[in-house]
C-alpha cells in the first residue's frame, strides 16, 4: 500500500509569501533539508519562487502529495521538479488535457506529475511520483502577487511555517526594487535579518537560519518617496508590430489639503470567537482602541462583538467614547461567529448615514450559519453598505480573504501578522478607517489605442490607498484621474513612459491575471452554455499562452518533455571531516543537497554536483553539514566558482625565450588562467569542472599543430618546429569544447 504524504505550504495574504511547508508520513514527518523563499518586488507586483527539498529517511518509498494555498490575489505561473539533478518545468495545458495526459503516463509507467488549483479552497494543488526510501525530491512553486500598499508604505510577508519540523537549512532573500528610492527598509520581527543597499532604488533583505525556525512571521516594510497623489503609468513592447501592455497607478498617499472630517459614523465589529483566542483578539482590541483614539469630538461610534451571539456597545450609534473602550476592554473569546448577525445589527446601524465607515475585525473562519456551499452562509443584503467604507482587518486564515472582500461593494482588506508587526499593522488599520476620502473617483487610460484595461476601480479612495489598471495599448497614451476632496476638484494627467527590457516588468502576466480574473468573474455569472464556453475559452487561451493557473488549466509533466541542460563539468566536494560521522552533506544556492560519501583512499568525504543552465556566472557558496551523534551542525561554507565561458588560456615556451633561428623547435605548453576562489574552513574545497576542452591547437606560419594534454592535469603541450623567415611572427593558440565555444591566446616569437 502506498504511503500518501501531504505538504502544506502556508499563505498570508494579500501580502504573504509561503515560506515553509512540511511533509509528512503515516509514521511522521520526512526531514526538510533545505527550504528557499526568493521574492523580488518590483512596485507593487511581488514575484516568489519557493523551492523546498525533503528526505524520505523511511525504509519505503512514499508518494508525494503536495497542496499549497495560496494569496487571494496571487496566480500560480509554473512549477517544476528536479530529476537527477535537472530541473524539469511542467506545461500548461487544459485541465481535463493535463488530467489525461498524467494518466496516460502512469499507466505507461513513467514518471510524471501533474498540478491545479482550486478556485473554491484557493490551494493549488501538485501530485508527484513516489519519493524512494533514502531519497530526496526537489520542487518548485513560482507565483505572483499584488501587494497592499498603504500610502507610500509596502509589506511584504511570509510566515513561520506553522508547527513544521524547522527546515535543515532556510534562506530567504527578497529583493526590493521601485521607481523612486526606498526608505525606512525594516524586518520589526527579525533583527537579524540583513538589509542591504543595492542603490537608492533597490535594497535587498536576506535571512538564513539553520536548524531553527521562524518564530514569527517575516515581515519586511519599507517606504518609498512619493507625492500626495501620485499618478504614473508605465508600458513594455515586448514584441514589435503588436501592442504593448501599460499599466497605471494612482495613489492617494496624504492628505495635501491637510483637512479633516468630522461627524462620522464608525462601527466597530469584533469576532470574539473562539478562534480569536489569544494574540488577534488582542490585537483587534488594540486597533479597535486606537481607532476610538483617533475619532474626533462629532464622530459617534457602535462596537459590536459576535460569537454565538451578537452583544453591541450601545444599541446604537453614540458619542460616548469611554463606553466604548470599557466595553471592548472586558471582551472574551468563546463560542463560534455568527457573522451574518454582527453584519445585520451593522447594517441597521449605518442605514442613512451619509459618512459612514464599517471596520471589522475577524479571522473569517465558517460561521455558526454556514451551509457548507458557501464558506459563511450569509443571508446579506451586501447593498445595505453601498454607501459606506468597508476596512477589514484579517487574522489566522489569510486564504479566505477573497470571500471575505466578496460581501462589501467598497472594501480594504489588511492581513494582520503576528509580532512586533502586528501591532504596527492594527495601528495602520486604524488611521486607514478614519481616514480622508476621494469621492467620485474616475481613472482613464486613455490613448489612440487603448483597449483591454482591467483592475478595481472603487468609486472613493481613502489615503493610504491606490488604484492599479492594466491594459493594452499601441500609440501614445495618457492616465486622467477626476474626482473631489472636501468638495474641490481633483483632477490629474500623466503620460504613459515607455521602458525598454521587453518583459523585464512583468506587466504581459499581470494583464493576462486580471483579465482571468474579470474574465472569471464573467464566466460565474453567466447562466446561458454556450455564452459560458465562449468565456472558458479564453481563459483557458489565456492560461496556456501566459502559464497561468486558471479555473480551466493545468499542468503536467512527464517523460516526454525535455529538462533543462546541464552544464559540462562536475565539481567535486572534499571535505576532510572524520569517518566517524554519521554523514555529511552539502546545500547548494539553487537547493540542491549533494550527500558526500566516504572515501578510504583519500581519507576524505567526497561529493559531485552539476551546475543547472539557468544559473548565472558568478562566485557561490555552499554550506557544509557534518551529522553526528548530536544531529548535523554547520561546518561553514565553501565558495566556488560558475563560468559559462570558456575561461581565457595562455601559451608559453619551454626553455630560453630568446631569439630561434630556422629549423629550431619550439616546446609549447597552453594552460587555463582560473580566478582565485576563497578556500574553505578546516581544508576543504571544491575543485572546479574539469575542462571541457575537445581541441588546443596552434598555428605557426599558416601551419596547424594539434597540441596533447598532459595525464590529470589542464596543461596542454607540444613541440612544434620553426620554418619561418627572419622577423617577428605569432603563434596563434586556439582551444575549442564540445559546443564548438573558442578561446584565443598568442605568443611572440623573434626568428634569426
Amino acid at each position: 500500500m502506498k504511503t500518501l504524504i501531504t505538504l502544506i505550504l502556508l499563505a498570508f495574504l494579500p501580502m504573504a509569501a509561503h515560506a515553509q511547508g512540511a511533509a509528512r508520513a503515516g509514521s511522521g514527518p520526512l526531514r526538510a533539508a533545505y527550504s528557499h523563499v526568493a521574492v523580488v518586488v518590483d512596485g507593487d507586483v511581488a514575484r516568489t519562487t519557493l523551492t523546498q527539498v525533503f528526505v524520505n529517511d523511511l525504509p519505503q518509498p512514499v508518494e508525494a502529495s503536495f497542496s499549497f494555498p495560496l494569496p487571494a490575489d496571487a496566480t500560480v505561473t509554473g512549477f517544476a521538479e528536479w530529476r537527477d539533478g535537472r530541473k524539469v518545468d511542467a506545461k500548461a495545458t487544459g485541465k481535463e488535457e493535463a488530467r489525461e495526459a498524467y494518466d496516460r503516463a502512469v499507466d505507461r509507467g513513467e514518471r510524471a506529475a501533474h498540478g491545479e488549483s482550486d478556485e473554491e479552497e484557493a490551494r493549488f494543488r501538485m501530485t508527484l511520483s513516489a519519493i524512494p526510501a533514502g531519497g530526496s525530491r526537489r520542487v518548485e512553486l513560482r507565483y505572483l502577487q499584488t501587494l497592499s500598499a498603504l500610502g507610500s508604505e509596502r509589506t511584504y510577508a511570509f510566515p513561520r511555517g506553522g508547527e513544521a519540523p524547522a527546515a535543515t537549512l532556510l534562506d530567504v532573500e527578497v529583493q526590493l526594487a521601485g521607481d523612486r528610492p526606498l526608505v525606512a527598509v525594516a524586518t520589526p520581527n527579525q533583527p537579524d535579518a540583513r538589509v542591504s543597499a543595492a542603490g537608492a532604488t533597490r535594497r535587498v533583505v536576506r535571512l538564513s537560519r539553520s536548524g531553527v525556525g521562524l518564530a514569527r512571521d517575516l515581515v519586511v516594510r519599507w517606504r518609498q518617496d512619493s507625492e500626495p497623489l501620485d499618478l504614473a503609468a508605465r508600458a513594455v513592447l515586448p514584441a514589435p508590430g503588436t501592442p504593448g501592455y501599460v499599466e497605471a497607478r494612482f495613489a492617494f498617499n496624504d492628505d495635501p489639503l491637510g483637512g479633516r472630517v468630522e461627524g462620522r459614523d464608525v462601527v466597530v465589529v469584533i469576532d470574539t470567537s473562539l478562534s480569536m483566542a489569544g494574540l488577534p483578539l488582542k490585537r483587534a482590541r488594540e486597533g479597535a482602541l486606537a481607532l476610538i483614539d483617533g475619532m474626533a469630538a462629532a464622530d459617534r461610534v457602535e462596537v459590536i462583538a459576535f460569537a454565538d451571539e451578537v452583544r453591541s456597545a450601545f444599541g446604537g450609534l453614540s458619542q460616548d467614547a469611554a463606553g466604548a473602550r470599557a466595553f471592548l476592554k472586558g471582551l472574551k473569546a468563546g463560542g463560534r461567529s455568527d457573522l451574518e448577525g454582527a453584519l445585520a445589527a451593522a447594517a441597521e446601524r449605518l442605514a442613512g448615514s451619509p459618512d459612514a465607515v464599517l471596520v471589522l475585525l475577524t479571522d473569517g473562519q465558517p460561521t455558526a450559519r454556514s451551509t457548507g456551499a458557501d464558506p459563511f452562509g450569509l443571508d446579506l443584503d451586501s447593498a445595505a453598505f453601498a454607501q459606506a467604507r468597508v476596512v477589514v482587518g484579517h487574522f489566522n486564515y489569510p486564504h479566505r480573504t477573497a470571500a471575505l472582500a466578496s460581501i462589501f461593494p467598497n472594501v480594504s482588506v489588511r492581513f494582520i501578522p503576528d509580532g512586533p508587526a502586528g501591532e504596527e499593522a492594527v495601528l495602520a488599520l486604524a488611521r486607514l478607517a478614519v481616514a480622508p476620502v476621494i469621492e467620485d473617483l474616475s481613472v482613464e487610460l486613455l490613448g489612440d489605442d487603448v483597449h483591454l484595461v482591467h483592475g478595481a476601480l472603487p468609486a472613493r479612495l481613502a489615503v493610504g490607498e491606490h488604484v492599479r489598471l492594466l491594459g493594452r495599448v499601441q500609440g501614445e497614451a495618457y492616465v486622467r484621474v477626476t474626482g473631489t476632496l472636501y468638495g474641490r476638484d481633483v483632477e490629474m494627467t500623466a503620460p504613459v513612459v515607455w521602458r525598454s527590457g521587453g518583459d523585464d516588468l512583468g506587466l504581459p502576466v499581470e494583464w493576462a491575471r486580471l483579465r482571468v480574473a474579470d474574465l472569471d468573474a464573467e464566466w460565474r455569472a453567466l447562466k446561458d452554455a454556450p455564452t459560458r464556453e465562449v468565456v472558458a475559452a479564453e481563459i483557458r487561451g489565456l492560461g496556456t499562452q501566459f502559464s497561468l493557473a486558471t479555473r480551466f488549466t493545468g499542468y503536467v509533466m512527464n517523460d516526454s518533455l525535455d529538462p533543462d541542460h546541464i552544464k559540462p563539468g562536475d565539481p567535486e566536494i572534499r571535505v576532510a571531516a572524520p569517518a566517524s560521522a554519521k554523514a555529511v552533506f552539502a546545500v547548494l544556492p539553487w537547493g540542491e543537497v549533494v550527500a558526500c560519501s566516504w572515501d578510504d583512499e583519500e581519507g576524505l568525504w567526497l561529493g559531485r554536483f552539476l551546475v543547472p543552465r539557468g544559473v548565472e556566472d558568478g562566485l557561490y557558496r555552499a554550506r557544509v553539514f557534518v551529522e553526528g551523534q548530536g544531529g548535523a551542525a554547520c561546518r561553514g561554507a565553501l565558495f566556488f566558482r560558475v563560468d559559462s565561458e570558456m575561461p581565457p588560456f595562455e601559451l608559453t615556451r619551454e626553455g630560453d625565450d630568446g631569439p630561434v633561428a630556422a629549423g629550431d623547435t619550439l616546446a609549447l605548453v597552453a594552460r587555463p588562467v582560473r580566478p582565485e576562489v576563497p578556500a574553505g574552513k578546516g581544508g576543504d574545497r571544491i575543485d572546479p569542472d574539469p575542462l571541457d576542452v575537445k581541441q588546443v591547437q596552434v598555428s605557426v606560419g599558416g601551419e596547424v599543430w594539434i597540441l596533447t594534454r598532459e595525464d590529470a592535469a589542464d596543461v596542454w603541450s607540444g613541440k612544434v618546429p620553426v620554418e619561418l623567415p627572419p622577423g617577428k611572427h605569432a603563434v596563434k593558440l586556439v582551444v575549442m569544447d564540445y559546443a564548438r565555444n573558442t578561446t584565443e591566446a598568442r605568443l611572440w616569437i623573434e626568428v634569426q
